[in-house]
């Protein structure tokens, strides 16, 4: 059980290792493990997949004691890098923000990724080098947060990919 001392710290895993790290943490009851999930969709010959990824590749959370014995036996966990720290002085992470994020995915057990873009509508990139411009969205890339926008420059229309997070509808 955790006492009141315990926080929560991110672990940094080997790639693609989040599952393994927190089933072996879980089935030796090493630690509280959470590991926030975000739904994504990827084409794959025609047919949508629906997948669940890492919200955060590469990382999880646990609830540990700053104590070195606890600590240790989560950094030597098979898939583990090592946890975050900052001068070699561990940083929890607060408390609320993992609330926040266990209350998104509290009704389906991940987080569902809906964006409010449509396919053909039009947008306005709002960071990043084409900030300002404007142009229609065409689809997503291969990237789950990317997507392709057809921009209209030099009298041209040029495909450009970018985050989906540097875009906002514009009304037509």
């Amino acid at each position: 059980m955790p006492e009141a001392a315990d926080r929560w710290y991110a672990v940094e895993t080997k790639p693609r290792c989040e599952d393994r790290v927190a089933l072996w943490l879980e089935q030796r009851a090493l630690a509280p493990v959470f590991l926030p999930r975000l739904e994504s969709v990827h084409r794959q010959r025609n047919r949508k997949i629906h997948r669940l990824e890492p919200l955060f590749p590469s990382y999880l959370f646990v609830r540990i004691s700053a104590e070195p014995t606890q600590w240790y036996a989560v950094r030597w966990t098979p898939g583990v890098k090592d946890i975050v720290r900052m001068a070699g002085t561990l940083v929890p992470v607060p408390d609320e923000a993992i609330e926040v994020l266990k209350v998104r995915c509290q009704e389906r057990g991940y987080i569902p990724w809906e964006s409010k873009l449509r396919h053909d509508s039009p947008v306005r990139v709002i960071d990043g080098p084409f900030a300002g411009l404007e142009g229609i969205l065409e689809r997503p890339t291969s990237g789950s947060a990317r997507v392709r926008v057809l921009l209209n420059l030099m009298q041209t229309v040029v495909p450009v990919e970018v985050d989906v997070i540097n875009l906002e509808q514009v009304s037509a």
